[in-house]
């Protein structure tokens, strides 16, 4: 097997252009010119770059990873379908977060916190789906709320601060229009009484129990610091409920029984499955996604074969090509 050189390509969004030039300045502390060695490269117009980077033209290229949206993810995956480029993609999610009945719910809340309102709930595997067991909802519901109370909202490098600012106006009106829709189909809305700061965007910790499995903010991914909760009653429940959407990246499975929480997480349609924790990553385990979440894996042993292909692969011929002495299998 050979490896390959990698190139990264930095294209962030308008709202987001100044992390580019910092980003430069930090691998340059590492002693080399990330822009003169071709480390990073910060084009422009990222539509330029992404019909560069794809095109069945441009033969050098061997392999793209993208991260990002799934609206990105499905460009680019037809814009390669005519080349040799392989290509693994990490897309957006909407993750299950099943508490059941035995699990110990107020390490179950702090395994939720971190995973829908780390980074303003703007991460791609962040556990936007509470799927709670009906004995328990009551409960478990008010302990979230005692928890939503005590989060602190501020700029999100004060290391004291829980939640921070949503990345770009756009973003913070489409969950506004979002969590008002989910109102609208039957959702309760709940958020803290705190006053948000009078400088930024910002937007409450929010939280819609009896969220009808079919609603807007049960299926699409708000990358906001909303969580969507609703009820089942058995574990098969929980698990057609889990694999309700159209994505599959990451899912949390909380419960005192090992058996019950293996047997429901090996059939969570889910590219990694967190047991009791949430968050959890680790260099040597592949993780991605599966549906619209994406495809491929990055770290671990499927992320580096992912970079890699036989030595015999470039001399093999083309498809169509005829080889001299080859016969057709008799079938």
């Amino acid at each position: 097997m050979k490896s390959k050189a990698a190139v990264k390509i930095l294209t962030p969004k308008a709202p987001t252009k100044s992390i580019a030039p910092q980003v430069a300045e930090m691998l340059a502390t590492l002693g080399e010119d990330p822009m003169r060695d071709g480390l990073l490269r910060t084009p422009e117009r990222v539509d330029k770059a992404m019909k560069f980077l794809t095109s069945g033209y441009h033969a050098d290229i061997d392999k793209i990873a993208f991260t990002g949206s799934t609206e990105v993810g499905r460009a680019i995956r037809a814009a390669t379908a005519k080349s040799h480029k392989k290509l693994s993609l990490e897309l957006g999610g909407k993750s299950p977060f099943i508490v059941f009945e035995d699990a110990d719910l107020d390490s179950a809340v702090e395994g939720l916190v971190d995973g829908i309102w780390f980074n303003q709930g703007q991460v791609c595997c962040a556990g936007s789906r509470l799927l709670m067991q009906e004995s328990i909802a009551e409960v478990l519901i008010a302990k979230v709320r005692d928890r939503m109370s005590t989060l602190r909202m501020g700029p999100p490098l004060d290391k004291a601060i829980d939640i921070g600012a949503i990345v770009a106006p756009v973003q913070l009106e489409r969950i506004r229009k979002l969590v008002d829709q989910g109102v609208t189909e039957g959702a309760t809305c709940w958020q803290p009484q705190m006053a948000l700061p009078a400088q930024g965007l910002y937007y409450p910790p929010t939280l819609l129990s009896n969220v009808h499995p079919a609603s807007i903010v049960a299926q699409q991914e708000i990358f906001g610091p909303v969580l969507a909760a609703m009820t089942f009653r058995t574990p098969s429940e929980a698990v057609e409920l889990a694999n309700n959407t159209a994505y599959g990246l990451a899912a949390c499975v909380w419960s005192e029984s090992i058996n019950v929480a293996l047997h429901v997480a090996a059939q969570l349609k889910a590219g990694v499955v967190w047991v009791n924790c949430t968050n959890m990553f680790d260099a040597a385990c592949g993780f991605g996604g599966y549906r619209e979440s994406g495809y491929g894996r990055e770290g671990g042993r499927e992320g580096l074969i992912e970079y890699m292909e036989p030595a015999w692969f470039k001399k093999a011929p083309t498809l169509g090509s005829e080889v001299t002495g080859h016969r057709s299998p008799v079938t």
